[in-house]
């Protein structure tokens, strides 16, 4: 490449890798310290050296060869550092492609419970409740669970705050119903689709949620009962939402491979609903 254009993507590269660098941190400003934005600031710090201070990557490159064991940990750490980027494409096209995917006509929606707070719905669960407000008011025959129950420092269960947001809204209360026991994502869609089952509305559904998070929940989905056809309504984030995106995104590179290999109660083949 000549000197000239050479420069220039060197110049490009880092400006994008300070941008984000910097989109990472600002989660810390507002004390968020999560996985997602702590694996991205390092991400981006790798990145910049191997950029930005290109003469000192080549001399640590050149004094890390120089005897054998050095240079078994430095290629492990450089081929390590390709197989995640690959990965990361990989899970991050699998990510898009399953926050695109619509949901079957009719299907029943299930909202996944967030935070309340002592005053009432968090930011967070008032995106949900709007999506999925959205979905009942375009699919008239829908019915909706809510989903979540109540965390030591909530007021009241999160499928409560769901139930009586979206009545208030003006949603038809017989179009709603409530599971008030779960703790987590995980149980939150498994005492869904079994309330589901109880009450016959069939096997499509749609969740409810964040696009970032569609994956890791059609994943616990299918692991629950793969007769299941799973559709997406997603979140639509407000303007105090841009800055923690890529923190959850990248937090979800590490959840979703957990995800795949950590079991939900008992083997499929024998649960019963």
């Amino acid at each position: 490449m000549p000197t000239a254009l050479r420069i220039i993507a060197i110049v490009i590269a880092t400006v994008i890798e300070v941008f984000f660098l910097l989109w990472f941190l600002l989660p810390i400003r507002y004390r968020i310290f999560k996985a997602g934005n702590m694996l991205g600031v390092l991400i981006c710090l790798i990145a910049l050296f191997r950029t930005a201070f290109s003469t000192l990557y080549h001399q640590l490159d050149a004094y890390m060869l120089q005897n054998t064991f050095t240079k078994i940990v430095w290629l492990i750490i450089k081929y390590g550092c390709v197989l995640f980027v690959i990965y990361a494409i990989v899970v991050s096209i699998c990510m898009i492609i399953a926050m695109k995917r619509k949901p079957k006509k009719n299907a029943t929606a299930v909202v996944l419970g967030a935070q309340v707070k002592p005053w009432g719905a968090s930011r967070l669960l008032k995106q949900r409740i709007k999506a999925a407000e959205t979905y009942l008011d375009q699919n008239p025959d829908v019915k909706a669970i809510a989903s979540g129950g109540q965390g030591a420092n909530e007021p009241m269960s999160e499928a409560a705050c769901i139930y009586v947001n979206m009545v208030k809204d003006g949603v038809n209360a017989e179009r709603i119903l409530i599971e008030d026991q779960s703790v987590n994502t995980e149980q939150n869609l498994l005492y869904s689709v079994k309330l589901i089952k109880e009450s016959h509305l069939g096997d499509d559904i749609a969740i409810v949620s964040d696009s970032y998070h569609q994956l890791r929940a059609r994943i616990i989905a299918y692991k629950i009962d793969r007769k299941l056809c799973v559709g997406a309504i997603n979140t639509v984030n407000t303007r105090f939402g841009w800055f923690i995106y890529p923190s959850f995104f990248v937090r979800e590179w590490i959840a979703i491979p957990v995800e795949i290999v950590k079991k939900l109660g008992r083997p499929a083949r024998h649960r019963k609903f």
